[in-house]
């Protein structure tokens, strides 16, 4: 059924986007093709062995994407956006027993397969495979270092399993399970972004889930954004509400800032499943963005992060970081660095932290 419905919904997107590119006449009309690559070294430590390997920095993974702009006149605009990832096992998806850089591909590759139709006045309405309403509501983030170090924490190492204290052994709980900022995801949706009013914005979606095995859920969101420049401070929120089919609803946002003249910047994320284990968490991050050198800015930046009832009620899990990024403008290159601890606990169980540090570099073509 997944299948089918992606080919009789989403493939045929690409067809007719392919179909009027001969018509594209204003030098602005036409495609645009991009991507990336973003491999780094990744060395972890769960207290009973260790390794370190080379992966696909999942934080931003490697990826090819184009887009197809046409104007069709009073400021209105159509694209075609077609993206996805190049099917590389990434960083949160190895283990220490199988952390080989190997392709990995499936239909969860697919990031992006829309059309999007932009008004002048009336906002925005998009159908196909890509963000939901929610999507970015727990991410927003003027720090500079989050292409190693953002709220999604178990982007970073999600599959490394916590080893149990004393007796050893695996404890069947891993850093993705307890880490989770509850962040929107791409779906099959129908999206319409409203115009910006004084800073203020609304989506709203509506979309299945077609690219994942044995899932045909439902999904329905909305988000809420709020930019606004103060003067020599820039500031940014997100709220985002979702509801899945079976009752599950989340709720998540986030608020970042930054000092633009010293660089100094902050970031809070927030998250919580209602009704169906009442799990929570938060992360909160603290920064500076400058100019030091003039081949690019350089990010330095220290982060919290905390979730509670995660498998277990009354478990708790923290993890704690340091991160620094270093652009190269005129190569398109970042080059960063990062070291961070994971700690879960539960009733009656106790286990070993999971130490990670990582290294790369992010290409951006």
């Amino acid at each position: 059924m997944t299948r089918s419905l992606l080919r009789s919904s989403v493939l045929p997107l690409a067809s007719a986007a392919l179909l009027i590119t001969p018509i594209a006449a204003a030098a602005e009309d036409g495609w645009d093709y991009y991507g990336q690559l973003n491999f780094g070294l990744f060395s972890v430590d769960d207290g009973t062995n260790s390794d370190t390997f080379l992966a696909d920095n999942d934080n931003s993974n490697s990826r090819v994407g184009a887009i197809y702009r046409r104007g069709v006149g009073n400021g209105n605009e159509f694209r075609f956006h077609f993206e996805t990832a190049l099917g590389l096992r990434g960083s949160s998806g190895v283990t220490l027993a199988d952390n080989g850089l190997e392709t990995d591909g499936s239909l969860r590759d697919l990031r992006k397969l829309e059309v999007i139709y932009q008004t002048a006045d009336y906002g925005t309405f998009s159908f196909g495979q890509g963000s939901t309403a929610t999507d970015g509501v727990a991410e927003v983030d003027f720090s500079g270092t989050s292409v190693i170090a953002y709220s999604s924490l178990g982007d970073l190492a999600g599959s490394h399993e916590f080893q149990l204290a004393g007796a050893g052994g695996a404890s069947g709980v891993s850093i993705g399970d307890v880490f989770n900022s509850f962040d929107g995801g791409r779906r099959l949706r129908l999206k319409y972004d409203s115009p910006t009013w004084n800073g203020f914005g609304v989506s709203v979606s509506a979309g299945e889930e077609v690219l994942a095995d044995n899932n045909d859920n439902s999904f329905y969101d909305l988000g809420l954004r709020y930019d606004r420049d103060l003067g020599a401070i820039k500031l940014a929120t997100r709220v985002g509400y979702s509801v899945v089919d079976g009752g599950e609803e989340t709720i998540a946002g986030s608020i970042a800032a930054i000092h633009e003249p010293t660089g100094l910047n902050g970031t809070f994320a927030v998250g919580e499943q209602l009704e169906v284990g009442d799990a929570s968490s938060y992360y909160f991050k603290v920064g500076v963005n400058r100019d030091w050198f003039n081949v690019g800015s350089t990010a330095l930046s220290i982060d919290y992060a905390d979730g509670s009832d995660f498998v277990v009620a009354g478990s708790s899990a923290s993890s704690y970081g340091i991160s620094a990024v270093q652009k190269f403008d005129k190569q398109n290159l970042e080059v960063y660095a990062t070291y961070r601890t994971f700690e879960y606990d539960a009733p009656g169980v106790a286990t070993d932290d999971i130490d990670v540090a990582a290294a790369g570099v992010r290409f951006k073509f």
